[in-house]
């Protein structure tokens, strides 16, 4: 026969075990979905560089927010800026970036794509515009780019609690055209990288080589450029949509302290390249196939977070 005395006990035992599961199973879902409810999320942060522009002293874009499509969501996410963001890319050179995004909390997933909303239309407004070394201020119209955003494809991952740090690299040398109609279109060239697998590489340019006789003119400070090819012994071609196509390029200027020529890239994946110098990239016209003097073509493997090459005729 049971004793009715001891059923209140075994009652608040049970009740305590009971009580004692239901937290340690919420702790656990908690603790592997980053505590939002089942779903996991990760960490972004988003800056964005430029490869420079010859003729141009300032390029600026507004932004107005991102939006991001994760691969198991039916919806994509908009992240809205509250004041819009204005870049100047031009500034942005080199291992330069500014930060769109830092340590947002998205859902851990794959992404499709992510665009960037911005205001660039000739609209009598400057809000994106380029301001050229002769003063001149000139709207950028990106044709339908205020309604769709400029778009990337693929390459980004957000792992379930880690913090993910990820760079555009927005090429203005290929982006920026002069229509017959003496106005600027933007039709951006832009390519998505993870910061844990790219480099920097810089290095100097022997000075005779920024004033040699084929030079486009007689200015050290014009047209001087490193383009970098993806792969060894690529022979150097200009920009004109057909390969092989430079898959960044970098000024090379007098460093005043030092003496010396010199250039810099950043936020180059790791691999294979090519580098070669040209005196001639304010001859190089996106829209034809232009006969370019490259110059000191040297096969470079960048492995390391900063890579030195000096680059000779």
């Amino acid at each position: 026969m049971t004793n009715k005395k001891h059923l209140p006990n075994i009652f608040l035992t049970l009740l305590s075990i009971s009580l004692l599961f239901a937290c340690d199973s919420s702790n656990d879902i908690n603790s592997a979905a980053g505590g939002r409810g089942g779903t996991q999320n990760g960490f972004l942060s988003l800056g964005i560089t430029d490869a420079p522009i010859d003729d141009a002293a300032e390029v600026w874009v507004q932004f107005d927010g991102i939006v991001l499509k994760p691969l198991t969501a039916l919806e994509p996410i908009t992240l809205s800026f509250d004041t819009p963001m204005s870049i100047d890319l031009l500034a942005l050179q080199g291992p330069k970036s500014a930060q769109m995004l830092i340590n947002e909390t998205l859902p851990a997933d794959s992404y499709e794509w992510l665009r960037l909303m911005v205001t660039a239309s000739a609209d009598g407004v400057q809000d994106s515009y380029i301001k050229l070394k002769d003063e001149s201020i000139h709207e950028l119209n990106i044709p339908s780019g205020s309604e769709s955003g400029l778009k990337i494809i693929g390459g980004l991952e957000v792992i379930a609690n880690t913090p993910t740090s990820m760079t555009i690299d927005f090429d203005l040398r290929k982006s920026i055209t002069l229509t017959g109609s003496g106005k600027y279109e933007l039709s951006p060239v832009l390519k998505l990288v993870n910061n844990a697998e790219t480099g920097s590489l810089l290095g100097t340019v022997e000075p005779l080589a920024v004033i040699g006789p084929t030079c486009s003119d007689t200015d050290p400070s014009t047209g001087n450029v490193i383009y970098l090819y993806d792969g060894f012994d690529v022979i150097p071609d200009d920009i004109d949509n057909n390969d092989p196509e430079p898959v960044a390029s970098a000024f090379v200027s007098l460093n005043d302290a030092t003496g010396d020529y010199e250039y810099s890239f950043g936020f180059i994946p790791f691999g294979d390249y090519t580098a070669a110098f040209t005196c001639q990239a304010d001859l190089d016209d996106l829209t034809s196939d232009d006969m370019i003097i490259f110059t000191g073509a040297q096969n470079i493997t960048l492995t390391n977070t900063t890579s030195s090459v000096n680059i000779s005729r």
